[in-house]
């Protein structure tokens, strides 16, 4: 792709997957561009690789500092939390400076915390707790959420001797997938004695009393610790159409071009529209194309990419997933390989490989 030599700026809110793939993009493909990337975080984590926390792994393996991604992909780093609603409304005023362009890319959120359980977001950001999820052994653990991050979290948990109950409010592991999927991962986790309860609501923690609904009943327990990570929503979530581009914006007409990518954003047409950092890598990308496209005044690309597969960790020696197809789920050291595969990948994506097609 080239695009005509001319001074256009963008802002991207966001440093995730997302966010950081289009400040990778733009460069790569329109370097003239300047880009200013915003996150309240001085460090780009890597959360598919979050829960090896609990395998006693360093946070600084899961963490590249922005200002170093800053200097290979010739961007420039802000470390400020945005506010969606004003920055939608009068987006100059929030950034402090006028923009070209400006891509929403802060993904989704966490669900409310409740009192006395840890959270993906505490686990980000609080050293007491990332301290206490790396070396936690040998105790009664609750997982809140049989989704990708809490069956993650809950093998690892069990591969440090730790007794691991996992809580799931739908009537399987892993939900959001084909059922072969979280049908392997009741096998293994039958085999590491994770203790599965299906169709129940976590309703609070009580230290050491947990308190669980299944149905019209109320169930009692222990535990010693409980890791809430019941899933992601977008808020705000944002329709664009089959470029990235934001299709509605309420209030006066908008002092930029909008686009959004991630977790926060719902593209038209065919392409992944997963949470995931996959889908999120790939809208990055396209929104990266489109905006360059607009700001040179040539037609983008429709984003289309398809999923090609999706792993999940079962512990430091396993992992189920599956490749193209969800219907032919697969576990063992094919699927750890794939797994590990995927995930360097992506490190070589942030040294600057074009590893990505």
């Amino acid at each position: 792709m080239s695009v005509e030599n001319q001074s256009t700026s963008c802002a991207i809110a966001g440093g995730g997957y997302a966010g950081l793939a289009t400040a990778i993009e733009l460069h790569r493909y329109a370097p003239h561009i300047r880009v200013t990337l915003f996150d309240k975080r001085k460090n780009h984590q890597k959360l598919t690789q979050w829960h090896k926390l609990a395998r006693g792994k360093n946070i600084k393996d899961f963490e590249v500092p922005f200002q170093s991604l800053a200097q290979r992909f010739k961007f420039t780093f802000v470390q400020q939390d945005i506010d969606l609603d004003k920055l939608l409304q009068k987006p100059h005023e929030t950034l402090l400076r006028k923009f070209d362009a400006v891509v929403v890319a802060q993904g989704s959120l966490s669900p409310h915390t409740m009192p006395g359980v840890v959270t993906l977001d505490m686990l980000r950001d609080d050293p007491n707790a990332i301290a206490k999820v790396r070396t936690i052994e040998k105790e009664h653990i609750a997982v809140v959420g049989a989704g990708p991050t809490g069956v993650q979290f809950a093998f690892e948990l069990a591969a440090r001797g730790n007794k691991v109950e996992l809580i799931e409010a739908q009537d399987r592991v892993l939900p959001s997938f084909d059922a072969s999927v979280g049908e392997c991962a009741v096998k293994e986790a039958q085999k590491q004695n994770i203790t599965l309860h299906l169709n129940t609501e976590f309703i609070r923690f009580e230290k050491p009393e947990l308190i669980l609904r299944k149905g019209n009943e109320t169930a009692r327990s222990t535990a010693d610790y409980v890791l809430f990570v019941p899933g992601v929503r977008a808020n705000p979530a944002f329709n664009c159409d089959l470029y990235g581009r934001i299709t509605e914006i309420s209030g006066e007409r908008p002092e930029c071009l909008f686009y959004a990518a991630g977790d926060n954003s719902y593209f038209s047409g065919r392409g992944l529209n997963a949470k995931s950092a996959q889908a999120a890598v790939r809208k990055g990308q396209a929104v990266a194309r489109t905006l360059a496209a607009d700001l040179s005044g040539k037609a983008a690309p429709e984003y289309v990419y398809q999923e090609l597969g999706y792993f999940v960790s079962l512990g430091p020696k396993n992992a189920v997933g599956y490749l193209l197809s969800q219907k032919s789920a697969f576990s063992g050291r094919g699927a750890l390989f794939m797994k590990e595969a995927v995930e360097k990948q992506y490190d070589l994506y942030l040294n600057g490989l074009p590893v990505y097609l």
